[in-house]
């Protein structure tokens, strides 16, 4: 198994299972609810080790720090 240096931002918030399905953690990100590193995300953009994840999710805001990238749903 190799270790992924990176992916993006709306496919990890869906296997981290803040979002129930990929297309919400797209919506998401597009309307601003998303930010990484302080910034407004992109669905596209890139996370990594360290970085930061601010998320709103249904009226609750979430701080996530990146410990492992992971790019598939886990339990």
């Amino acid at each position: 198994m190799t270790q992924v240096e990176s992916t993006r931002v709306d496919r990890w918030l869906w296997s981290i299972r803040l979002y129930k399905t990929r297309a919400d953690a797209t919506a998401g990100c597009r309307s601003g609810h998303v930010r990484l590193n302080g910034r407004i995300a992109k669905p596209a953009a890139q996370v990594r080790v360290g970085d930061r994840v601010q998320a709103r999710v249904h009226q609750r805001d979430r701080i996530l720090e990146v410990t492992r990238v992971i790019d598939t749903r886990v339990a």
